[in-house]
C-alpha cells in the first residue's frame, strides 16, 4: 500500500523537523514556499501535488475494487464521476460560501447603462462560477464528489456501501496529499501564535516579505496578521510572525487517519461491514476540521449564523456518519472479496492477464497460419487452372497433328508430335512457378529450350 507508506514517511519527516526545530531553540517551523515553474506556461506547484495525489489515491482504490471483483468499467466510471463532480463542487461551493459578496460587487465592474435592475443585482462577476480553477473549498469538493458518486451508483444500480468504501480508500490518500500542496503554498494561514506557548514549534515562522514585497500584496491574510500585530504593539515593527499553517496541521492529523482506515479496509480477517470505513472517516475527520476553523482569522472565512461553512458542514457530516454508522453496524455485512487477501487478488489478475496475452499471441499466430494456408490454396487453384489450360492447348495440338496426318502433311504432323513434349514441359514449369509464387517461395529459374523443341526446329528444315 504505497499511499500510506508515502504519507507516513512525509509525516515522520515533518514531525522530525518540527521537534528538531524546537530542541534547537527555534520558535517555529521555517517558512518555505513553492510557487510556479515557468515552462512557457506557469506550472503551479499546488496543481502538480494535487494531480500526484489523485494518481496515488487511485492505486488503493483500484486494488480494493479488484479485490472485490469490480470491473474496470465501473472503476473508471466511478473515478470520472467523483473527480469531475468533486472539482466542480469545490469551486462552486467556494463561490457560494466564501465569495458570494463578489458576485454583486459593483466596484469591480460597474453596471451597464441598459441594466434595468438595481446596481446590487448586476452580475459584475458573472464569470466567477465558471472559473473553476479560481478558488476551491474542501467541503465543496466532498459535497460535489458525493453527488457524483450517488448519481453513478444510482444509474448503474450498484451496491452503495461497497462502492462508498472503494471511493474513500482512494479519496482519503488523495486528499491528504493535497494538503501537502496547501502547506507549500500557505493558502490556509491561521491565527497568530504566541512564541512562548508550548505548541509554538508547530506554527510557521512567516517573514513579512511573504505578505508584501515591492509594494505588491502576495498574501492578504498574512498581511492582515502583520497589520494586526502592529496595531497591538504600536511603535514596533516585526519582520517575522508565528502563525498556524492549517494545511500542515491537518496533514499531520490525516496521516494516522489514513493508516487506521486503510488497515481496516485491507485486513483479511475480522472485516468490518461494507460502508463502515467510509463513516469512520467522517467520524474521525469532521470534529477535528470543526475545531481547526476556530484557528482561522475571523475575516478569512465569513461566519453564517455564528459558524463557518466548513463548521456547519462538519456538524452535518458527523451527524450523518453517526446515524449511518449505527445502521451499518446493526444491519450490515462485510463485502465478499474474490480472494482472501488483496495481494492474492493481484497475483490472480497477473496470471489472468498473462494467459490473455498468450491467448492473443496464439490467436494472432493462428490467423497468420490461416492466411498462409489460404494463400497456398489459392496458388494451387491457380496452378490447376493453368495446367488445365495447357492441357487444352496440348489437346488442340494433337487434333491439329491428326488433321495434318489425314491431309498427308507428314512433316507438319511429325513436327507437331515432336513439339508436344516441349509444350507439356513448359506448362509444368509454369504451373510450378505459379504455386511457388503464391506460397511466398522464390520462383524457380525458367527452363531453357528443351531438346524436343530444338529437334522440332531441325525437323522443320528436313526435306521430305
Amino acid at each position: 500500500m504505497y499511499a500510506p507508506a508515502l504519507l507516513l514517511s512525509a509525516g515522520v519527516a515533518a514531525f522530525s523537523g518540527a521537534i528538531s526545530g524546537a530542541l534547537s531553540g527555534a520558535a517555529g517551523l521555517p517558512y518555505f514556499h513553492l510557487g510556479a515553474l515557468d515552462l512557457g506556461i506557469p506550472i503551479q506547484a499546488f496543481g502538480v501535488i494535487v494531480a500526484l495525489g489523485v494518481l496515488i489515491g487511485a492505486t488503493p482504490l483500484r486494488r480494493y475494487a479488484e479485490w472485490h471483483g469490480v470491473s474496470d468499467d465501473h472503476i473508471r466510471g466511478l473515478l470520472t464521476w467523483v473527480m469531475v463532480a468533486g472539482f466542480l463542487g469545490a469551486h462552486e461551493f467556494d463561490v457560494i460560501a466564501y465569495n458570494w459578496v463578489k458576485l454583486s460587487d459593483t466596484a469591480i465592474n460597474p453596471p451597464a447603462g441598459w441594466w434595468p435592475l438595481p446596481e446590487t443585482l448586476w452580475p459584475s462577476n458573472w464569470w466567477l462560477p465558471l472559473r473553476i480553477w479560481d478558488g476551491i473549498s474542501s467541503y465543496g469538493g466532498f459535497i460535489g464528489g458525493a453527488l457524483g458518486f450517488a448519481m453513478y451508483v444510482w444509474w448503474k444500480r450498484l451496491p452503495a456501501r461497497l462502492f462508498a468504501d472503494i471511493t474513500i480508500v482512494g479519496l482519503l490518500p488523495a486528499f491528504t496529499i493535497g494538503r501537502i500542496g496547501c502547506t507549500v503554498v500557505s493558502d490556509h494561514i491561521g491565527a497568530a501564535v504566541d512564541p512562548d506557548s508550548w505548541y509554538a514549534f508547530l506554527a510557521m515562522d512567516y517573514p513579512r516579505s511573504a505578505a508584501i514585497a515591492g509594494g505588491k500584496v502576495l498574501n492578504p491574510t498574512l498581511l492582515e496578521l502583520f497589520y494586526a500585530h502592529d496595531r497591538l504593539h504600536p511603535g514596533t515593527t516585526v519582520d517575522h510572525l508565528l502563525a498556524w499553517n492549517l494545511g500542515f496541521i491537518e496533514f499531520l492529523y490525516l496521516v494516522p487517519v489514513n493508516l487506521i482506515v486503510l488497515w481496516l479496509a485491507f485486513r483479511p480477517s475480522k472485516r468490518m461491514p461494507a460502508g463502515f470505513v467510509t463513516v469512520l472517516t467522517g467520524l474521525l475527520y469532521a470534529p477535528v476540521r470543526f475545531l481547526l476553523d476556530f484557528l482561522r482569522p475571523g475575516d478569512t472565512d465569513p461566519p453564517h449564523f455564528g459558524l463557518t461553512f466548513a463548521q456547519w458542514s462538519s456538524i452535518l457530516a458527523f451527524v450523518v456518519a453517526l446515524y449511518v454508522g449505527r445502521r451499518i453496524l446493526q444491519t450490515g455485512a462485510p463485502a465478499e472479496p474474490v480472494t482472501r487477501t488483496s495481494k492474492e487478488a493481484q497475483e490472480r489478475l497477473k496470471i489472468i492477464l498473462r494467459d490473455d496475452e498468450e491467448a492473443q499471441k496464439h490467436a494472432a499466430a493462428d490467423d497468420r497460419g490461416d492466411a498462409q494456408r489460404k494463400k497456398v490454396e489459392l496458388a494451387r487453384a491457380d496452378a490447376a487452372r493453368a495446367e488445365a489450360a495447357e492441357r487444352a492447348k496440348a489437346a488442340k495440338a494433337d487434333e491439329a497433328a491428326a488433321a495434318a496426318a489425314d491431309d498427308g502433311d507428314d512433316d507438319e504432323a511429325e513436327a507437331a508430335v515432336e513439339a508436344k513434349p516441349a509444350v507439356e514441359a513448359e506448362a509444368a514449369v509454369e504451373a510450378k512457378r505459379a504455386v511457388e509464387a503464391k506460397a511466398g517461395k522464390p520462383a524457380s529459374k525458367p527452363a531453357g529450350k528443351s531438346a524436343g523443341a530444338r529437334t522440332g526446329g531441325k525437323n522443320k528444315n528436313r526435306k521430305r
